[in-house]
């Protein structure tokens, strides 16, 4: 029996390198070993839709982008509270894996933690794992709305049939906020790293555990040289759903399971 893909949302963190270097970093964490779904690889933060991320409450806490205008982003998508679920559960996976949190207190600023927050937002991480709709909540009593109209969506992959575990997947990009330091839960994730997509490539060839659809997304990323590049591929761009068609073997090889 094939398995029904769970809708899913993944965030493609990007900043360009520094001065004086060239090209541009993305943010990648890696799975816990004991992860049921690609125990052990490098991804980029992301998970599957949870209800809460449906809710009217959602929109609330949303800025610059509504249930209509997700929906003209996310046209194969219905109903509307769907199509803006995508963008509410990448923040909020990557806040909970990455420890980075795209939202403003002052628009267009986003939210910089000092020291006694991020102790304050460590907690909210865990307690968010236990109660998904705690994140809402948690937005509201902070004063903070997702920077949501700064996610552009990117691609656009399902896990092939012959995976016990399968996700309709939607990939969206996104610079990281200038003032926000990347940490791992230790839980989901377990490490993360900055870097170009060009490495990543290489690393790859020489062991390093990346999965199809991942390394698929980096390839495309290698041709562009700027964070700006890449946003800008996304204007008008056409996004098919792809489905690889791979056999038992190829997809445990590509850690498709």
């Amino acid at each position: 029996m094939i398995a029904k893909p769970r809708d899913a949302a993944t965030l493609i963190l990007m900043r360009d390198a520094d001065r004086g270097r060239s090209g541009f970093e993305i943010l990648m964490v890696r799975r816990h070993a004991k992860s049921a779904f690609m125990p052990g690889a490098f991804v980029f933060p992301g998970g599957r839709i949870e209800a809460s991320d449906y809710t009217r409450d959602a929109e609330k806490i949303c800025h610059g982008l509504g249930f209509s205008q997700a929906q003209d982003i996310i046209a194969d998508t219905h109903p509307p509270e769907k199509a803006l679920a995508f963008f509410v559960a990448a923040i909020r996976e990557t806040f909970e894996e990455a420890g980075i949190l795209l939202a403003y207190r002052e628009v267009p600023d986003f939210v910089a933690l000092d020291e006694e927050e991020k102790t304050r937002f460590a907690e909210y991480r865990k307690e968010m794992k236990k109660d998904p709709f705690s994140f809402t909540r948690i937005m509201e009593r902070e004063g903070l709305k997702l920077a949501t109209e700064k996610l552009f969506y990117f691609a656009h992959w399902i896990t092939p049939e012959i995976s016990p575990i399968r996700f309709d997947a939607r990939f969206f990009v996104a610079a990281v906020p200038a003032k926000q330091e990347a940490l791992e839960d230790a839980f989901e994730t377990t490490a993360h790293m900055w870097i170009s997509p060009q490495k990543v490539l290489q690393e790859h060839k020489r062991g390093l555990p990346v999965p199809y659809a991942t390394l698929s997304n980096i390839t495309v990323l290698a041709q562009f040289s700027s964070v700006a590049e890449v946003i800008a591929s996304t204007k008008n761009k056409e996004i098919p759903a792809i489905l690889p068609s791979l056999t038992l073997e190829e997809a445990q090889n590509e850690l498709m399971l």
